[in-house]
């Protein structure tokens, strides 16, 4: 049983009952008239229930992980985006380059899930070469000039920077499907842009496709839960009920921190992260582990897939998987404390 579970509520310092605290989060939500809901640390079922008390306080919705989410979905909705799964890289490509760091990191068991140290499968008599590809400085520059040299176009660029780029030039000319990986928490903007591109211009020769690493917090099953319950991923605000989608206006650390919000809920269900903002406001919290601030009122909620059963985004599959508790326990599921809460402000008590 996790930590959560046993003291599972406080109003300020105080303990309460989970009667008290939803009452609590109710009339501090309830009476909000810029509330953020923000972390979105949560399984499917939460992310829907958040939408759902979003859409009743008109609040803004925001994943502590919505830069990364962005930087990979502006660049699909900008220039288009040719994906792939684990399972099509594994069978398929005789050629995975890793782009930049943190991908251990964001997806531990990516060199099995990839088969790294074997041929594709579907293709056992052709080799698969691996090509670690450093982005360190300068990444979009560095991307930009291998899109030059690999499309035959006149550069100026420093024959030093020419013989570094060389085996990767060479290893995506031999290569009949090419599969480029990346994590877009540890890329700017500007080099998922340029990898979008990349990958774009190697299908007009051969067989290219991106895999892109989800971030932390179940963020890509939450941006797709947002996506069809309101019609947009992350950074939904919500007025009369009506959902609307703005990256800037709807950064939840920047509503907090500029003043323009007046309450926040933060959701963590995973334990990863605290509130990045710099300014306090009234907060109601539902955590799988203790905030190094006390907020005003705190509800200990189950882990998906450790407490509780859950849907989650499943980096093997690239898609949504139903997952098995591992350690049943009697904490409260975000997606339960959300449909409580909004059930009390909705009450006449409200």
């Amino acid at each position: 049983m996790s930590a959560t579970a046993q003291a599972p509520a406080t109003i300020g310092a105080r303990a309460a009952s989970l009667d008290e605290a939803v009452a609590a989060a109710a009339a501090l939500l309830g009476r909000a008239r810029a509330p953020v809901i923000a972390g979105l640390g949560t399984d499917i079922a939460g992310a829907q229930a958040a939408a759902a008390l979003a859409a009743r306080i008109d609040a803004v919705l925001d994943h502590a992980e919505a830069p990364a989410l962005l930087r990979d979905l502006d660049a699909m909705r900008q220039g288009g985006l040719v994906l792939t799964t684990p399972a099509q890289a594994r069978a398929r490509a005789d050629l995975v380059v890793l782009v930049g760091p943190g991908l251990g990191e964001a997806w531990p068991e990516l060199p099995a899930r990839l088969g790294l140290d074997q041929p594709p499968t579907l293709f056992p008599d052709r080799q698969r070469t691996v090509l670690p590809l450093d982005v360190s400085a300068a990444p979009a520059v560095r991307l930009g000039l291998l899109r030059a040299l690999l499309a035959g176009r006149a550069v100026a660029a420093a024959p030093a920077e020419r013989a570094a780029l060389a085996p990767a030039v060479a290893a995506f000319s031999a290569a009949q499907y090419a599969v480029v990986v990346w994590s877009a928490a540890r890329l700017e903007a500007l080099a998922v842009d340029m990898l979008a591109g990349l990958i774009a211009d190697r299908n007009a020769r051969a067989r290219c496709a991106g895999l892109p690493l989800s971030a932390p917090g179940n963020a890509a099953g939450v941006a797709q839960a947002l996506g069809w319950e309101s019609g947009f991923p992350v950074r939904v605000g919500f007025r009369d009920g009506i959902a609307r989608h703005d990256p800037h206006r709807y950064d939840a650390a920047r509503l907090v921190d500029s003043g323009e919000a007046d309450a926040a809920l933060w959701i963590d269900a995973f334990g990863n992260a605290a509130p990045p903002w710099r300014r306090l406001l009234p907060t109601v919290a539902l955590t799988a582990a203790p905030l190094p601030a006390a907020p005003d009122v705190a509800i200990g909620v189950g882990r998906p897939g450790v407490d509780h059963d859950a849907v989650l985004y499943a980096a093997a599959t690239a898609g949504l998987a139903a997952m098995r508790a591992q350690a049943p326990s009697a904490a409260p599921t975000v997606a339960a404390v959300l449909a409580r809460i909004s059930a009390a402000i909705a009450g006449p008590a409200c």
